[in-house]
């Protein structure tokens, strides 16, 4: 006989749910928090900046003092946190049915729905590299500008000694072994401290989207043993293995996550142990249960469960990255 959930099993139902939230939340894909230093905070705002103008050292004359080196600030950026999250109810008539199938479903809803908006909006910094602001899921005005006050990706970024550089692909060219080889020029001849010095970014990572032509011709550059462009079989594939891959599943969507065609062919070329893309966590994803009259709200005697997290993110500067839209043009 169907029985209603009461005093007694309620607090066991929760812990339940608790589980069933956390292993949705687990199980979901979070790829985008590997582009990003993630550091949990304990404050609502705060500031980041870039050090990274120290001057090489100088000759030391004898009987002489050490000569001061010249340590010239980067830019600066505010990050201030923002809350996400959503709630689900369970009816009266779920509870008198004994319908946990639907109720595990709408816990574990909630589970993935939390995961997802934070994947969307860590992936989103790079889906709108182009540009200084978008418009979010919510319809929220987001200012996704950098520390130069420019978009991610530009041609013309600048250094606060006045000097530029460019950490967009000339021509945008599809992923490829000569589109690689341009973006790895940009690394060793674009990128330059505060002083205006060049600095010798590592490039560790290829960073694309989930389109499965551009994922292909990525392994096919990473995993073959030989040149796959090569007329003649045994042609050493000096790429094989280089960068390690990642797929972003939600880098080619619009902002409410839908598919967006536009960008399936974008890539990007990435040194992540440099990166200055950072993530503040105020408060993890959490799961929020019903604490009172056996979780009854007295109105419509539905529970209702909610998920909230609150994190902030920014990207400080563009020295660490490059990208190609693949679509062609220059």
């Amino acid at each position: 006989m169907a029985q209603i959930i009461n005093t007694t099993n309620f607090p066991d139902f929760v812990a339940n749910s608790t589980i069933n939230f956390r292993r949705a939340f687990d199980q979901f894909p979070k790829v985008a928090a590997q582009l990003y230093d993630i550091e949990n905070t304990s404050l609502v705002t705060g500031e980041e900046s870039s050090l990274d103008g120290f001057s090489m050292a100088k000759i030391k004359r004898e009987g002489s003092d050490f000569a001061y080196l010249n340590i010239n600030q980067g830019y600066n950026k505010t990050w201030t946190i923002y809350e996400v999250g959503g709630m689900t109810k369970i009816s009266w008539k779920e509870r008198v049915g004994n319908k946990y199938r639907e109720m595990d479903k709408k816990i574990s809803g909630l589970g993935r729905s939390a995961a997802k908006r934070m994947e969307v909006d860590l992936t989103h910094r790079f889906t709108f590299g182009t540009e200084t602001t978008y418009t979010n899921y919510d319809g929220d005005t987001v200012a996704i500008d950098i520390g130069d006050d420019l978009q991610l990706f530009y041609s013309t970024h600048t250094v606060t000694s006045g000097d530029t550089f460019r950490n967009r692909i000339a021509n945008n060219p599809l992923l490829s072994k000569g589109g690689i080889e341009a973006a790895e020029k940009l690394f060793s001849t674009q990128m330059l401290d505060s002083n205006g010095e060049s600095i010798m970014e590592e490039p560790d990572t290829l960073i694309i989207s989930n389109d499965p032509h551009t994922r292909n011709t990525a392994l096919e550059y990473l995993k073959s043993t030989s040149a796959p462009e090569g007329a003649v079989a045994g042609i050493y594939n000096v790429l094989g293995n280089k960068y390690k891959l990642i797929v972003l599943p939600y880098l080619a969507t619009t902002a409410a996550g839908v598919y967006d065609s536009t960008k399936a062919n974008y890539w990007m070329l990435a040194n992540l142990k440099g990166t200055d893309a950072i993530c503040k966590i105020l408060a993890n994803p959490t799961f929020i249960p019903p604490t009172e009259n056996d979780g009854k709200e007295f109105e419509t005697m539905d529970w209702k469960f909610a998920c909230h997290a609150a994190y902030a993110i920014e990207i400080v500067r563009a020295q660490w990255i490059v990208m190609s839209d693949g679509l062609g043009t220059a």
